[in-house]
């Protein structure tokens, strides 16, 4: 019986330890399940925040890129006003009642005459018929312009170019702030 009990008390022992091993192996698969779904957890949460700021950074973008793209169109469409402004002012210069462009021309008859002396003068097909040159201007052709004239030295070094449409375009150019805030401000 002394073997008997000794073997019972060898099997108890290793059922013990073995449910020990057991309980140890349990506690340590949870322990490890536990750091598992904390990494998870954490990933996740990293994860999300990146993917967070992605959209946030995609949003910025898109309307940054619709910003853009609505200056461009407002700019677009300024530049359209302000051209087709330009051309208005051009067809009313170009049909400028006969009175006024002949006294229009008499001033640039005079300036011409003080800075070049005597000179030839250009004017377009429509001016040229009835333009009455002072004495030392010479007729010197037709060119082609909406109106306005164009003043050459005898000797053909020095020309002065009053036609509307580089009478218009230099002051413009001088004006277009004060015409876009009028037009836009």
């Amino acid at each position: 019986m002394g073997l008997e009990k000794l073997v019972e008390d060898i099997l108890r022992r290793g059922d013990e330890r073995s449910q020990e091993i057991l309980r140890q192996g349990e506690t340590e698969k949870q322990e490890q399940i536990d750091l598992a779904e904390k990494d998870i957890s954490a990933n996740r949460d990293r994860a999300e925040k990146r993917l967070e700021a992605q959209i946030t950074q995609m949003e910025k973008h898109e309307l940054s890129s619709a910003e853009l793209e609505s200056r461009k169109m407002l700019l677009a469409a300024q530049r359209e006003i302000l051209e087709d402004l330009k051309e208005r002012v051009l067809v009313e210069l170009s049909t400028y009642p006969k009175d006024k462009r002949d006294a229009m021309y008499s001033r640039l008859f005079a300036k011409a005459k003080d800075i070049l002396g005597d000179c030839y003068v250009y004017s377009n097909k429509d001016d040229a018929s009835t333009l009455n040159p002072p004495a030392g201007v010479t007729k010197g052709g037709v060119i082609e312009c909406s109106g306005g004239l164009v003043f050459e030295s005898t000797d053909r070094s020095i020309r002065l170019d009053y036609r509307f449409e580089t009478v218009l375009e230099e002051l413009w150019n001088k004006k277009m702030n004060e015409i876009y805030s009028q037009l836009f401000g």
